[in-house]
């Protein structure tokens, strides 16, 4: 397990320095890490309300799994505590996922609702987030689907 999480870590910080050569505003990408369903590297890329975020990793609550997962999300509501400004999301995407045994590949229809903090600091521009994702699983069987996890990802 430390060489799948010093992996992700070293993907990382291959990642962060590719994406900021790319030119893109500021404040539009992000890329980081989460914890949960789906350990790994995060991405985000925001558009107004509207984002589309990204997740690739490992999920270790279900076997060793690798997953990728992708979806857009939309900002329904916000909501300030004392000075901090929080934002509810709401998307649609889907989930892969490859185990490394004998399991077939699985596939879901996900509908992440997700909680972000974004610190609006030029010095640490970091989004922090609460993200839970049920769904319905498609393949190999139709049955319930749900992924959570927690990250911070570093804004551009």
């Amino acid at each position: 397990m430390k060489k799948v999480l010093l992996a992700v870590l070293l993907l990382a910080m291959v990642l962060l320095p590719a994406t900021a050569a790319e030119g893109v505003s500021k404040t539009d990408l992000a890329v980081g890490l989460n914890l949960g369903t789906n350990t790994g590297v995060g991405v985000q890329y925001r558009m107004n309300d509207l984002d589309v975020i990204g997740n690739i990793g490992f999920d270790f609550f279900n076997g060793v799994t690798f997953v990728f997962d992708a979806a857009a999300n939309y900002k329904v509501a916000e909501f300030n505590i004392e000075k901090a400004q929080f934002d509810v999301t709401v998307g649609g995407g889907a989930a892969i996922s490859i185990p490394f045994d004998e399991s077939k590949m699985g596939l879901a229809a996900i509908v992440p609702v997700g909680l972000v903090y974004s610190m609006n600091n030029q010095d640490f521009p970091l989004d922090f987030y609460l993200r839970i994702a049920p769904g319905i699983a498609i393949l190999p069987d139709v049955d319930a689907y749900f992924g959570g996890y927690v990250g911070a990802l570093w804004r551009f």
